[in-house]
């Protein structure tokens, strides 16, 4: 049997997985090259701040970008995106997997089907 001790912190540890799950499977992306004017509003934050390669962004975070000024972005998905015009952008739409288009086969044999 467990003392309440050993239970306390057991259900504590439960809490605390079910918690930071969440947060450790959430996308991130990382800013890897900043031009110009371009600042961050983290969803938690009241304003936007400076931006900085390096900084660790979620799917609801903002950025904004001012004249001549451009961010390139490493996203979730493996894929880098450059932003180079002024406006102010929500991370997960420039990060969005893109679906990739559908091809015909080259080297299906349309006599095979019957109809």
């Amino acid at each position: 049997m467990l003392n309440w001790k050993g239970t306390i912190q057991a259900v504590l540890t439960l809490i605390l997985m079910a918690w930071a799950t969440p947060v450790l499977s959430s996308p991130t992306h990382h800013i890897i090259d900043v031009r110009g004017n371009v600042q961050v509003k983290k969803s938690q934050w009241r304003s936007f701040n400076k931006a900085e390669s390096g900084m660790t962004l979620s799917g609801r975070d903002k950025i904004k970008l001012g004249n001549n000024a451009s961010v390139r972005i490493y996203c979730s998905n493996d894929n880098q995106q450059t932003i180079n015009k002024p406006g102010t952008y929500l991370v997960s739409r420039e990060c969005a997997e893109k679906k990739p288009v559908p091809q015909l086969c080259e080297k299906c044999n349309n006599d095979s089907i019957k109809m």
